[in-house]
């Protein structure tokens, strides 16, 4: 939680240097998240993706937002332009959506997709991590960082063709061993799913740790 004296200086300093969104234009002075709520508020919801085509993905997928042009600035600022203001705001609008679907009550918890030591010291932070705590914090549910770790630096997903994701990520993640207290069914989140192969592999990594049911939530797709 911030504290009052830093909610203080970042009004002072929106007065100041006031934000612009850079989806409408409008000056606003929070300045978080990257747009203003309005245009938060009228992202375009997702589709299906490739990823319905997998049987093990079809029915247990959501994803909050279509990965248009809006999402994808947003996105490319969370992961390349240091905005790590975005990620959390994202995870809650997520878990806003999520809830018009489906009730967050059938899990015990919450599990971002998890990012390689060597990626996250390039990027400062795992915008993963960051996504699920604003989604945990808007459901009500405990964050587990702790059940799958990720074993190989794999190239970007988005770098590759759909046949490459699937090789490239093959062994990608494991279980964690000797972890305490697994809960039964978890809902795994990532920022962005395009066949599935990301959390298929986490899926699997997670029923090996003893989860007996992983449902997705993708903030874009």
């Amino acid at each position: 939680m911030k504290s009052p004296l830093t909610t203080i200086s970042n009004i002072l300093t929106a007065l100041v240097f006031p934000h612009y969104c850079p989806e409408c234009g409008k000056e606003w002075s929070a300045g978080v998240g990257w747009i203003c709520p309005e245009c938060w508020q009228s992202l375009p919801e997702a589709g299906k993706g490739l990823w319905a085509l997998d049987a093990n993905l079809k029915h247990t997928v959501f994803v909050a937002f279509q990965y248009g042009e809006s999402t994808r600035q947003l996105v490319h600022q969370m992961k390349f332009g240091g905005r790590q203001d975005i990620a959390p705001v994202l995870g809650r609008e997520a878990a806003r959506k999520y809830c018009e679907w489906r009730s967050p009550m059938l899990f015990e918890a919450i599990v971002p997709v998890p990012l390689h030591p060597t990626r996250r010291r390039e990027r400062g932070y795992n915008q993963n991590l960051a996504i699920a705590e604003g989604i945990a914090a808007e459901l009500g549910l405990p964050l587990r960082n702790d059940l799958i770790c990720r074993t190989r630096n794999t190239p970007p997903q988005s770098r590759l063709s759909d046949g490459e994701r699937m090789k490239n990520l093959l062994g990608a993640f494991a279980p964690v061993r000797k972890v305490k207290a697994v809960p039964t069914a978890v809902l795994l989140i990532d920022d962005v799913i395009h066949t599935g192969q990301t959390v298929t592999g986490c899926r699997e990594a997670l029923l090996a740790a003893g989860v007996k049911r992983v449902s997705v939530l993708a903030a874009c797709g």
